[in-house]
C-alpha cells in the first residue's frame, strides 16, 4: 500500500466512524464501525481476536488486507495463527515474513502441504498474498514490533503418510493443535494474536476459543456473513440495508436473535439421520459480531490458477492424497477455469430450519 493510499484508507475509516457519531442516517451508522476499528477495541479487552472466514472468498481476504495493512495495528497485534499452514514449516515461513529469501518452491509448502490437501490446496491467491503482505508489512517495523505468522496446521510430513490409518491422527487433531499453539505462542507469552480460520473453528463453542477461554484468554469472535441459498430467515435481505464491511454485533441486537442454523448449519447425526444441532441457537451464543462482506450476487472468489496442476510431480502428490482420502475429490476440475462468482451454500432438507 502506498503512502498515498495509505492516507485515503485512513480518511475512509475516520469518514465512516465520524458519520456514525454524528448520527448521518446510514444503516452502517447502526454498526460498531470498520473491522480495523472492531478489531482495535476489542484488544482491550481482549487477548484473542478470531476472524472466521468464508473459504476462498476474495471479499473476506481485502477485507483482511485493510486491516493488515491499518497502519494502527502494529503493536496492538503481535501474532496472526492461521489455518492455512503447516506447522512443520513454522521456522521457514518465520524466516520469510522476516525477510530472509526463501525459494518459492519451498514457501508453497506451507499452504501445499496441510492436513486438508487435496480437499483443500490453498493455491487461490489470497493465501499466498497474505504471506507476502505480513512480509512487507514488517519491512517498515522496528522488531519489536513486528507480526509473527504462527501455522496452526498438524505438522503433518506428506513423505511418511502412505495409508488412511496413517493421515486420520492428524485429522483428528486440527482444532486441539491449533489450541496448542495458541496457548504455547501466544498466551503463555503474554502476546495477542488474530486467528484467522474457517468460522466453524472459531466459535464461541469451538475446541480453540474454549481451550483458549479456559487459560483465561477472552476471546472475541466475528464471523464473516454469507447467507444460504434461498436466503433462509431473510439474512441476506436484512444485512442488505448495511454497507459492505460493516461489523454488526450480536449482543442485544437482532443478529444475535437470529437462528444460527440458518446460517451456521452445523451437521450431526440422530436417530432419524441428520439433524442441525444450531437450529434455534441464537446467534449470540455462537458469535459476538458479524462481518457482512456484501450482496451474495456481489461476492467474489478467488480461484486457483489451473496452469498450476500442470506440474506433474504436484499432480501426482495431489492424486496421491486423494486415494489416501478415498477419492472424494474430482481433482479434473482443479484444471479448468472456475467461475469467481460466489455460490451459496445449499441446505439440504434435514439441516433446514423450520
Amino acid at each position: 500500500m502506498t503512502h498515498h493510499d495509505r492516507r485515503r484508507f485512513i480518511a475512509a475509516s475516520a469518514a465512516g466512524v465520524a458519520a456514525s457519531l454524528l448520527g448521518t442516517p446510514t444503516a452502517a451508522a447502526t454498526t460498531r464501525g470498520d473491522l480495523a476499528d472492531v478489531v482495535r477495541t476489542a484488544f482491550r479487552k481482549h487477548r484473542l481476536v478470531a476472524i472466521g472466514e468464508v473459504h476462498g472468498l476474495q471479499d473476506h481476504h481485502d477485507a483482511l488486507m485493510a486491516l493488515l495493512t491499518d497502519p494502527r495495528l502494529p503493536g496492538v497485534v503481535d501474532d496472526v495463527v492461521v489455518e492455512f499452514g503447516n506447522a512443520r514449516h513454522q521456522a521457514m515461513v518465520d524466516r520469510f515474513i522476516a525477510g530472509m529469501p526463501v525459494e518459492n518452491a519451498e514457501l508453497r509448502k506451507a499452504w501445499r502441504d496441510t492436513t486438508q490437501s487435496p480437499l483443500g490446496t490453498w493455491d487461490a491467491p489470497v493465501y499466498e498474498r497474505f504471506f507476502h503482505t505480513i512480509r512487507a508489512i514488517n519491512q517498515t517495523l522496528p522488531a519489536a514490533r513486528r507480526i509473527r505468522v504462527l501455522l496452526g496446521d498438524p505438522p503433518i510430513d506428506w513423505s511418511a503418510v502412505t495409508s488412511r490409518e496413517e493421515l486420520t491422527p492428524f485429522l483428528v487433531r486440527r482444532d486441539s493443535h491449533a489450541a496448542s499453539v495458541v496457548e504455547k505462542e501466544v498466551i503463555r507469552k503474554g502476546r495477542r494474536a488474530l486467528i484467522c480460520y474457517g468460522t466453524g473453528h472459531v466459535l464461541r463453542t469451538s475446541a480453540i476459543v474454549s481451550a483458549a477461554e479456559k487459560l483465561g484468554a477472552k476471546t472475541y469472535v466475528i464471523a464473516g456473513l454469507a447467507p444460504l441459498a434461498g436466503d433462509p430467515g431473510g439474512l441476506g435481505k436484512r444485512l442488505s440495508r448495511y454497507e459492505r464491511r460493516s461489523v454488526i454485533p450480536a449482543l442485544g441486537t437482532w443478529l444475535g436473535r437470529f437462528d444460527a442454523g440458518m446460517v451456521l448449519p452445523t451437521p450431526v447425526k440422530s436417530p432419524s439421520g441428520m439433524s442441525n444441532k444450531n437450529c434455534g441457537v441464537p446467534l449470540r451464543f455462537l458469535i459476538d459480531a458479524g462481518l457482512y462482506l456484501g450482496d451474495a450476487n456481489e461476492l467474489t472468489m478467488s480461484r486457483e490458477n489451473p496452469a498450476i496442476y500442470l506440474d506433474e510431480a504436484y499432480w501426482e502428490e495431489l492424486q496421491r492424497r486423494n486415494t489416501l482420502y478415498g477419492g472424494i475429490v474430482e481433482l479434473d476440475g482443479l484444471r479448468k477455469e472456475q467461475s469467481v462468482r460466489f455460490t451459496p451454500q445449499e441446505l439440504p432438507g434435514p439441516l433446514r430450519c423450520e
